[in-house]
């Protein structure tokens, strides 16, 4: 079961601890506990912690306030074993909320590639405010907008 932390308010992994990232391609409005209604971006990803054993968490970035809220397994850590069936758990959980998932397939990514998408993913960074406008001049949507459409569109 997943329960929110609010202690941890981002993931300040390193590319290397990183062993999955999945993302929603959409922004369903969700309502958090404690915070207003509004759109939100989902992530699953998998870290590997020091001593071996391997974490997930759940991020749930809220678009309009620039929060992040992040979802701890009651098992927070696992062997390799258990990490599927938890991971499988997390997959459900976000689903259930509303998103459609891409996985990044994130271990066979370039380093670049990886460095870059964890730049982008709000889990990895503190909280920051965002920006009041969603799309950019001309109303034209936003890159990271047309990305995750093209992904969209590319699954059919």
């Amino acid at each position: 079961m997943f329960v929110p932390d609010p202690s941890i308010t981002h993931l300040p992994a390193t590319r290397e601890q990183v062993v999955a990232v999945i993302e929603s391609i959409n922004q369903p409005q969700v309502s958090v506990p404690g915070k207003a209604p509004q759109a939100v971006v989902g992530h699953l990803c998998g870290v590997r912690n020091a001593n071996g054993t391997l974490s997930i968490y759940v991020g749930l970035h809220l678009v309009r306030t620039g929060e992040n809220v992040v979802y701890v397994h009651d098992r927070r850590q696992l062997t390799v074993e258990e990490y599927r069936q938890v991971e499988i758990e997390g997959l459900q959980f976000l689903e259930s909320m509303g998103f459609m998932l891409d996985n990044l397939n994130f271990r066979n990514l370039t380093p670049e590639m990886q460095e870059q998408a964890l730049r982008r993913t709000p889990l990895f960074s503190p909280p920051r405010p965002q920006a009041p406008a969603a799309t950019a001049p001309g109303g034209a949507a936003a890159p990271a907008d047309s990305a995750r459409l093209a992904r969209l569109l590319a699954s059919f």
